[in-house]
């Protein structure tokens, strides 16, 4: 449990007249709120690629390459203990939002919250109840056509052949979280520049800032006059370029920072 000390109490105060005198703000997410939620990162102690080795650079080429045989090694993969695909779809079916997914909501809700930028591919933002959501490593529970970038719920997709095809554009439907070697949907990506762009604010909440371009994302900010308010447990490649930086879980300091609005 989070100490509240005098120290972080005068933080949390600070940070909440940051966001409550800024007009557009903005929340960057990374896997650190979703490890709250059970979700195991996938670097560093515990993290998946840790434990099984860090995917090809290829994998999109690779898929590419043969998505028939992608999809087949998928489907068995996911059934298969042992397996990082399997293991990380155990933890993500078991998992819920966190106090740290509904007091973002919460701030949305109230008018602090412009938009939320997420890094995490689990669906516990949408499940929290975020509206203004930009998914820029893509949806676990989407398909994505590589086409025409049209997307759908994977629940009730029907996978009569493989690979699946889109029926709007002739392409191949692949998963529509982001894999190694795939660029960024463009749109997503725009928007998320856009937002930082725009911000006045930013808050980056359990992200380590080392994965590009959402990485980028607060520093361009923070170019264009951005307040950057960290929240993590841990000193990160960011934290030099903070404004306040609030030491420890998101899922105990997002509820803590929410009480100074209420």
């Amino acid at each position: 449990m989070l100490e509240l000390t005098a120290e972080l109490s005068c933080s949390l105060d600070q940070a909440a007249e940051l966001i409550l005198r800024a007009n557009h703000v903005v929340a960057l997410a990374g896997a650190g709120l979703s490890v709250e939620s059970g979700i195991p990162p996938f670097r560093g102690p515990g993290g998946l690629w840790t434990k099984y080795g860090e995917p090809t650079n290829l994998s999109y080429r690779e898929f590419t390459r043969d998505p028939g045989e992608w999809w087949e090694a998928r489907f068995r993969n996911e059934d298969k203990p042992g397996d990082p695909t399997y293991e990380l779809k155990v933890a993500v079916d078991q998992a819920e939002p966190n106090p740290g997914h509904h007091a973002l909501v919460e701030m949305e809700q109230l008018g602090l919250l412009q938009c939320v930028v997420t890094q995490n591919v689990d669906n516990l933002h949408r499940e929290a109840g975020s509206k203004s959501l930009l998914e820029i490593h893509g949806n676990r529970t989407w398909l994505r056509c590589i086409g025409c970038g049209a997307r759908q719920p994977r629940d009730g997709y029907h996978f009569d052949s493989l690979p699946p095809i889109c029926t709007q554009c002739g392409s191949v439907i692949k998963m529509d979280t982001v894999m190694f070697g795939e660029p960024i949907p463009e749109d997503v990506l725009l928007a998320s520049r856009e937002q930082a762009e725009t911000c006045d604010c930013m808050l980056l909440v359990g992200t380590s800032g080392t994965v590009n371009p959402a990485a980028r994302l607060p520093l361009v900010a923070k170019e264009l006059g951005a307040t950057l308010i960290e929240i993590n447990p841990d000193e990160t490649t960011l934290t030099p370029h903070c404004d306040i930086t609030l030491n420890g879980p998101s899922g105990e300091l997002l509820p803590l920072l929410l009480k100074r609005f209420r």
